[in-house]
């Protein structure tokens, strides 16, 4: 073999190794970069892990302030209301429970459905007030399962939930107890085929 052939093979030796040097320095760099995002990632996990931990948190003592609110209006020092956010199936999921002397318990079989029909329209506010919605919220016959003794103390959460959200409350009711706590009392009657609107006195 002549020189002129093992030059010709020398340099493309040369060739290849300078070749797959420069594809390892580009790895090398590639290998970098995928570091620092990795690293970057792990940063903007831990981040997004702390605000989500403290939106809970907020919204935990939030929803449970206005339920326990409500609760303690007619029910003062029972119960206590908690929500408890856990991860199932990779999702969180939120349960609602009631413990009475430190013990959870089913508040139906504790004290009929009243105290659930005061929980539920207490959730409901609560949800309501987290979003951006007008400041105004109907009802119809709320508490309509609460003991007609506690209609007044009910009454009387409606008008602090009210002052405490800045929120306007138009309800349909029958109950007197209800009428006395308000601001304004209208009453409908129909008059043949038209429903007649008119203000009455609230004493």
């Amino acid at each position: 073999m002549e020189i002129k052939e093992y030059s010709k093979k020398l340099e493309q030796s040369i060739g290849k190794k300078n070749s797959i040097l420069s594809q390892l320095e580009n790895r090398k760099k590639e290998k970098q970069s995928l570091e620092k995002l990795r690293s970057s990632l792990e940063i903007a996990q831990v981040f997004i892990q702390k605000v989500a931990k403290d939106t809970q948190q907020n919204l935990k003592f939030h929803i449970e302030d206005i339920v326990q609110l409500a609760i303690d209006s007619c029910f003062p020092g029972e119960y206590n209301f908690q929500v408890n956010f856990e991860i199932k199936r990779g999702q969180t999921e939120a349960s609602l429970v009631f413990m009475k002397n430190g013990i959870p318990v089913d508040p139906v079989d504790a004290s009929g459905g009243g105290v659930v029909d005061l929980a539920a329209f207490a959730l409901r506010i609560a949800v309501w007030s987290l979003g951006k919605t007008d400041r105004v919220i109907i009802l119809d016959e709320p508490f309509r399962f609460l003991s007609r003794n506690l209609h007044h103390s009910a009454g009387e959460i409606l008008k602090k939930l009210s002052e405490k959200l800045e929120l306007q409350i138009i309800m349909v009711t029958h109950n007197q107890e209800m009428e006395d706590v308000s601001d304004k009392v209208f009453m409908v009657k129909k008059e043949g085929l038209i429903s007649v609107v008119k203000e009455i006195e609230n004493k």
